[in-house]
């Protein structure tokens, strides 16, 4: 009789701490919600948390979701003064060739006519047009080569190295023509991971935000006024008043991306709340127009926003206390250089969030004298004693600054506490 209660006792207890598992599980790359895509990702845009992740790593076709990544570069020689928005920008022959080719998303551009960078901007993330992207690829960097080699290094800079860049567009490099990286084959097309497609557009929210106002556009001319005219329409079927808006979810970017080889891919983004993530889906259905990318889409921002809840931290935030022997005061509190933001299961407490710091040097004092606002180290996230996961490993260091000065002790007080620490 009492073995048996023994066993019975055992499964009880063995039942509560696995429920308790359950429900302190932390926030990780997760998988428990079903898309059909073959890859897939949600992050938090400002922190990088990762929320949602399918195959994330593996690397495939992206299509138009490229000029993400050229128009970045756009933006960076805008802002650097290097272009200006009402720039003319003439047109080569073999643009111009490839912007009447039947098959591929274009506005038609002619040798005779000279368009502003705004315009080519406008159409390439509107109404993703390849030729217009290229010929601001061609602007900014003097050839379509070049510009490729600018893509490719500023993805270094960036810590994505497993890419596969051959042209500005996202088109095949047989569908370019002339303006093919040399010494590529005909089907070689642009490729990344769900992941580094989500640095990407991460890096170009944080750095030019500005793109919202224009990938938030559901329609706008292109060379209104001229035989050239079109009144483009978005293929951001998301955006509200569009075929597949989501109640409540406000999208207002970022771009898709559809080929034979990559399917139908899309990167999204929607603020809620107050908090913005970004998404992206890869290798989707591309029946009924890609359709598939959006409802995958929405499946991943609702699993973000009905199962997670942020937990913000505000900047000077106490984090840790650091020893300052030789202070006047012997220690000194380090808080968040920055605001920052946590998410957790919605049924967790926020007490199960905690930070692991470390201090700016391997030993374990600083030295006085020590400035308000000084870097005095790094602290990691952890949810119930496992580290979170980020999209890049740089991305889980905080800032740790000192929340006040601290002077240096007089030489009585250090020969004092030395003698002291003696005895």
């Amino acid at each position: 009789m009492f073995k048996k209660w023994k066993q019975k006792l055992a499964i009880i207890f063995s039942t509560i701490l696995m429920l308790s598992t359950l429900v302190i599980a932390p926030v990780q790359a997760q998988t428990t919600t079903s898309i059909s895509a073959k890859s897939g990702i949600a992050v938090d845009a400002q922190t990088g948390q990762v929320l949602y992740a399918k195959n994330s790593s593996k690397v495939l076709p992206i299509a138009s979701m490229s000029k993400m990544l050229s128009i970045y570069l756009v933006l960076k020689s805008i802002h650097e003064g290097k272009m200006k928005w009402n720039q003319r920008v003439h047109i080569n022959a073999n643009v111009a060739k490839i912007s009447t080719k039947s098959g591929l998303t274009n506005v038609p551009l002619s040798t005779s006519r000279a368009y502003t960078v705004r315009d080519l901007y406008k159409a390439s993330l509107i109404y993703s047009a390849n030729a217009a992207v290229m010929a601001l690829g061609i602007a900014q960097a003097g050839s379509s080569k070049a510009f490729v080699n600018e893509m490719r290094a500023q993805l270094q800079k960036w810590g994505i190295t497993d890419a596969k860049i051959y042209n500005a567009s996202g088109l095949t490099e047989g569908e370019v023509g002339k303006e093919a990286y040399p010494n590529t084959a005909k089907n070689d097309e642009n490729e990344m991971s769900a992941k580094d497609v989500a640095i990407m557009a991460s890096k170009l929210l944080k750095e030019y935000p500005e793109v919202l106002e224009t990938t938030k556009q559901t329609s706008a001319w292109f060379a209104k006024g001229t035989s050239d005219a079109v009144k483009m329409t978005t293929h951001n079927y998301m955006l509200p008043k569009m075929a597949d808006y989501l109640k409540g979810y406000n999208v207002d970017g970022l771009k898709s991306g559809t080929s034979d080889k990559a399917m139908a891919c899309f990167t999204g983004t929607v603020k809620k709340n107050g908090h913005r993530i970004i998404t992206v889906v890869m290798g989707a259905s591309s029946k009924d127009e890609g359709n598939a990318r959006f409802t995958n889409t929405q499946t991943i921002m609702k699993y973000v926003y009905n199962n997670f809840k942020p937990v913000n931290y505000k900047k000077g935030t106490q984090v840790a206390t650091f020893k300052v022997p030789e202070g006047k005061v012997t220690s000194v509190k380090a808080v968040l250089k920055q605001a920052t933001t946590v998410w957790v299961a919605k049924n967790q407490s926020t007490s199960s969030v905690d930070f692991t710091s470390n201090q700016a040097k391997n030993d374990s004092e600083l030295t006085a004298p020590v400035t308000k606002g000084q870097k005095v180290g790094t602290a990691a996230v952890k949810l119930n004693d496992q580290n979170l996961t980020y999209l890049q490993s740089a991305d889980k260091n905080l800032q740790l600054v000192a929340k006040k000065s601290v002077a240096k002790a007089n030489v009585f007080v250090r020969f004092w506490r030395s003698v002291a620490n003696v005895f």
